[in-house]
């Protein structure tokens, strides 16, 4: 097998434009490894490549009490070594070692295997290659029940390009809570998105014009990200949600994309997904011990 060099890199010794054909070349591309999204999600980057740019593992270092650290950036599920063919776990290894800093979360692409990597997580995600009323078949009883009260209630779908909105939106109806220097990360991601033609925005409004649910996708790589989305009381009430999935699943269907729906692990919204014949791909998961510790304690602490 060829030998390759392996160097450490800070993020204005990258080469950004091969970085990018390299990620686009590799065995499973993702849009959250592509230069641009990393600028956004952690400015100061690093990256670990074989010199010919075949290789590619993008450090995501973030400071905690001053220490510089390994951190799985927000919006971004997976990363970790991108590369066009299978590593063995010889060069896998010289590309750990040659990382210097401390890893304190890192979830990795679904094409490493590693013994490093001790746990899995699961996505979900449904391809789109068959026609739409091959899909629809695979919809469990719940799913079909709830998009047609949706389909009942006299609201639709609409494409918008209108980010500020959507992120007006957010603020209003932050179900997941997050906190404002995370909308502002996800403002600039829907933006530049948007600009290099690699996602879009859909909401679902009723005839009153009054706005619903709103979802934001990423579409590169023949995948259709879900990022983020949420509904108003009502929309949730109304099942808009279903609405907007479906209408992704229907005007993307017989195509060669795969709706990925991020995976999740609150039960509810696992559900919500897997309603749509979500089947699951596994991705490896590591932590650092003292992670950890902090999250039994806090389970404990609740208990108690």
């Amino acid at each position: 097998m060829k030998k390759h060099k392996i160097i450490l890199l800070n993020n204005h010794e990258i080469d950004k434009t091969r970085w990018n054909a390299g990620i686009k070349n590799s065995n499973n591309p993702l849009i959250y490894a592509e230069s641009w999204f990393l600028d956004v999600v952690t400015p100061n980057w690093k990256a670990v490549i074989s010199e010919d740019y075949s290789i590619l593992w993008p450090l995501t270092i973030n400071r905690k009490l001053l220490i510089p650290l390994i951190v799985q950036p927000m919006f971004t599920q997976q990363l970790g070594i991108f590369s066009a063919k299978i590593q063995d776990e010889k060069t896998l290894n010289q590309f750990y070692k040659t990382n210097p800093y401390p890893i304190l979360t890192l979830q990795s692409n679904s094409a490493i295997n590693h013994l490093n990597f001790y746990k899995k997580k699961e996505n979900y995600i449904l391809p789109l290659n068959k026609d739409y009323t091959t899909i629809k078949q695979s919809f469990n009883k719940n799913c079909k029940r709830n998009l047609k009260k949706a389909e009942l209630e006299s609201q639709n779908c609409h494409y918008t390009n209108d980010s500020q909105f959507f992120i007006d939106f957010v603020r209003r109806h932050n179900s997941y809570q997050l906190p404002e220097k995370h909308i502002n990360i996800l403002k600039r991601i829907i933006d530049l998105s948007l600009k290099k033609n690699c996602g879009f925005i859909i909401e679902t409004k009723n005839i009153s014009g009054e706005t619903l649910a709103c979802a934001f996708f990423l579409k590169k790589h023949g995948r259709i990200t879900f990022l983020s989305g949420n509904s108003s009381e009502r929309g949730f009430n109304l099942k808009s949600m279903f609405l907007i999935i479906n209408t992704v699943i229907k005007d993307y269907a017989n195509s060669e994309n795969t709706l990925d729906f991020e995976g999740s692990s609150i039960k509810g919204v696992a559900r919500f997904y897997k309603g749509f014949g979500a089947i699951t791909e596994y991705y490896n998961y590591r932590q650092h011990p003292i992670i950890e510790c902090v999250q039994k304690a806090k389970r404990i602490f609740i208990r108690k």
